[in-house]
């Protein structure tokens, strides 16, 4: 009750409360949605989508540009200055709607590489998925501490893929429908974020100075090379494995990743529920808290996806990704350090204003992890179990680089 009574506590419980709403309704319909599809499609061809799905997570993080983590501490520090939240909204969907046409002039130029080229149909038209990135600005949600209509905007339009896809895509043949259903969800959740900035929030779109859009974007570029590397730990290895392995490779490794995230959505939700008003008030005992918390309960949660590993394959992959078993055990491990992880990066150097080393956190791992690949094609030693082990010792870089920051900062604990 004593909590209940402090007002920034009250905040962080209330956007929780909607964030795990709608990690929810985002997981739960994912999950739905493999098992149907596996299941449907076979897993070779799912594999053929995650692969591909994989490279368009790329896209999608360029198109962004950071703004999920920058703009919503912008959003933070401006929310009473409606001229400047004008001015910043306006900024973002130009940015990302000139980095959504620059994203089919790159894949037009990368249809050179083999790879690309096999599947660039397909990559063609699931890079239409952006318009979606483009428009629904959950960085405003975020920053303004007001989740609830992103809840809701989130919760139909995932409705809709999931009885569509039901309804609509009954065999291997049908994985561009599905593509199709993706990109018209896509489309539903970024008109309606729109309408809801216009009708509940009054934002006025308007044209910006040059000037003003390119210091946006320079502000915003460290925070998207940091996040845009940070994606080769799990779909650069999805691409790796989709090389130099099998498409069944790509699905197990994929079902078993998402298990492992669906284990760690609840700090996911924490630090961005709780970001906001660590920014406000810089409590570092409030993120004390929250880093032991994600180490404890991530080991637990290690230990209970060890214990029934062979009932959650079943579940969300089938009889036939149950020999991917041991990958997901060795994966677990990922659960105490990835919880560590999200706390560390956005709710401790972010909130604090630590762009810089939130940044190279994110640099120095993902350099890490590209030198080993590196290393590993010249040894010619590129397999499925050795992108596993990298992907998991990458997560010990980066968890060990942030603490090292964290700690120099005196944001946890000083070492006098």
């Amino acid at each position: 009750m004593s909590i209940l009574k402090n007002k920034d506590y009250r905040i962080i419980l209330k956007n929780f409360s909607y964030l795990s709403l709608l990690k929810v309704f985002n997981i739960g319909f994912k999950f739905v949605l493999v098992a149907y599809l596996i299941r449907v499609l076979g897993t070779e061809i799912y594999g053929v989508f995650t692969w591909a799905d994989s490279i368009l997570q790329f896209f999608l993080m360029f198109i962004n540009f950071g703004f999920n983590v920058y703009a919503a501490k912008y959003i933070v520090d401006n929310r009473n200055n409606k001229k400047t939240i004008d001015e910043v909204v306006s900024s973002i969907y130009t940015i990302k709607t000139a980095l959504f046409l620059i994203s089919f002039l790159i894949l037009f130029a990368t249809s050179i590489f083999k790879p690309i080229n096999q599947n660039f149909g397909l990559l063609f038209l699931m890079l239409f998925i952006g318009i979606g990135e483009v428009l629904f600005p959950i960085w405003f949600y975020q920053g303004m501490e007001r989740l609830k209509t992103a809840t809701i905007i989130v919760f139909f339009s995932r409705l809709f893929i999931v009885i569509t896809t039901i309804c609509l895509v009954k065999s291997s043949t049908d994985l561009y429908i599905y593509v199709s259903l993706i990109i018209a969800s896509s489309i539903i959740m970024g008109v309606l974020g729109v309408y809801s900035l216009k009708k509940h929030y009054g934002i006025n779109f308007r044209m910006v100075k040059k000037k003003t859009i390119l210091n946006y974007f320079k502000a915003a570029s460290m925070f998207f090379l940091g996040r845009f590397m940070l994606l080769v730990f799990n779909f650069g290895t999805i691409f790796l494995i989709g090389v130099y392995s099998t498409m069944d490779d790509v699905t197990g490794f994929d079902i078993a990743s998402k298990i492992i995230m669906l284990a760690v959505i609840p700090f996911e939700m924490i630090q961005s529920a709780v970001f906001p008003t660590i920014s406000r008030t810089l409590d570092k005992k409030l993120l004390k808290r929250l880093v032991l918390l994600g180490l404890v309960v991530g080991i637990v949660l290690m230990i209970g996806i060890n214990m029934f590993t062979t009932p959650l394959l079943l579940l969300f992959g089938g009889q036939e990704i149950l020999d991917y078993g041991p990958a997901l055990q060795f994966l677990s491990i990922l659960t105490p350090l990835t919880s560590v992880t999200f706390v560390l990066g956005s709710c401790a150097l972010v909130a604090f204003g630590y762009f810089k080393e939130y940044n190279l956190s994110l640099l120095i791992s993902s350099l890490f992890y590209i030198v080993i690949v590196l290393l590993l094609y010249l040894a010619d030693e590129i397999t499925f179990w050795n992108l596993i082990y990298l992907r998991v010792i990458s997560e010990f870089v980066l968890v060990f680089i942030r603490t090292i920051f964290a700690v120099n900062k005196k944001i946890l604990f000083s070492i006098d």
